[in-house]
This record gives structure tokens, sequence and C-alpha cells, in this order.
């Protein structure tokens, strides 16, 4: 084994490590409130009846945190222990009433909410579709960040976010 083999096999184990230890790797949303119009989307959502979110993957918390201030029951649920913590943190400090949870979310009822939003690849997509069907009543809220989803009633884009109705 020659040196840069020897560089390249620890960089794959630094990058490698954290993702298996931690959970899959995190990738916000959204970067600044500003990008989407949260108020339009907010509208939108009392007007279809939505009382209670989840974000699948909430990462930070920040859509959690978004919705719970809006005044919505918020809930998340995240993989990932480290960012779990930091999103309780900072519901905490700003006193929400929000609740983020560890685990995983293929293994999570989602039959008593309202709203689901998540953002996550295309293939990850389509497995969700059939979980939504299969879990959520209809006249349910589904928001995907950036991907389309094949079989579901669209709604709305709003700012990056394709809204969905099962």
């Amino acid at each position: 084994m020659n040196f840069y083999e020897i560089i390249i096999g620890l960089i794959v184990l630094l990058v490698a490590l954290p993702v298996f230890f931690l959970g899959a790797p995190f990738l916000p949303s959204y970067r600044k409130a500003n990008e989407i119009n949260f108020q339009n989307l907010f509208e939108l959502l009392r007007k279809l009846g939505v009382k209670k979110f989840i974000d699948l993957g909430s990462g930070d918390g920040r859509v959690v945190k978004e919705f719970a201030k809006a005044g919505f029951e918020s809930y998340g649920i995240e993989i990932n222990p480290l960012l779990v913590w930091w999103s309780v943190l900072k519901i905490k400090r700003h006193s929400l009433n929000a609740k983020i949870k560890w685990g995983n979310f293929w293994q999570t009822d989602l039959s008593s909410f309202d709203a689901i939003f998540f953002f996550q690849c295309e293939s990850t997509n389509k497995i969700l579709v059939r979980k939504f069907k299969k879990e959520l009543k209809s006249g349910a809220i589904i928001i995907s960040a950036h991907f389309p989803l094949e079989g579901l009633e669209y709604i709305k884009k709003e700012g990056f976010f394709l809204i969905y109705r099962i």
C-alpha cells in the first residue's frame, strides 16, 4: 500500500464513520428564513385544515421551529442523535411548543398527522409515497422540498416546497 492509498483510506474513514455512527448526513432544506415565504405556506395549510405537523428527518429543527412559531402542533423525527440534541436545545431556547424525537421515520406511524414535511432524494420519495398512501388519512398534506412526488394530487409550489394531498 502506498502513501496515497493510505491517505485516501483515512479520508474515507473520517467521512464514513461519522455518518455510520451519527445517522444520515445533514443537508438543510433551506439556509435562511427569507428564502421561503413561510406566511403564504402557513396560510394555505390553515385553509386546508392542518393542525398537526411532522418533519421527517428534521435535522437541526429549523422547519419544526418555523411551524411551531406559526402555532402548528409541531413534531420532528431525526436519526442523528447530535442533531436531535441541537434541535431540542434550540426549541427550548425559544420556548416553543414542539417536540423532536430520536428515531427512524420509516418506523414512525404517520396516521395522526395532518401534514408531513421532508427533504429526501427522488428514489426515497418513491418509497415514501407508498408509505404515505398506506398510513395517512385522506386529505393529509405532504410538503416535499425540491423533489416531485408521483401519484399524489399536486396542489401548489411555494418557493422550492412542493405541496401535495393524499
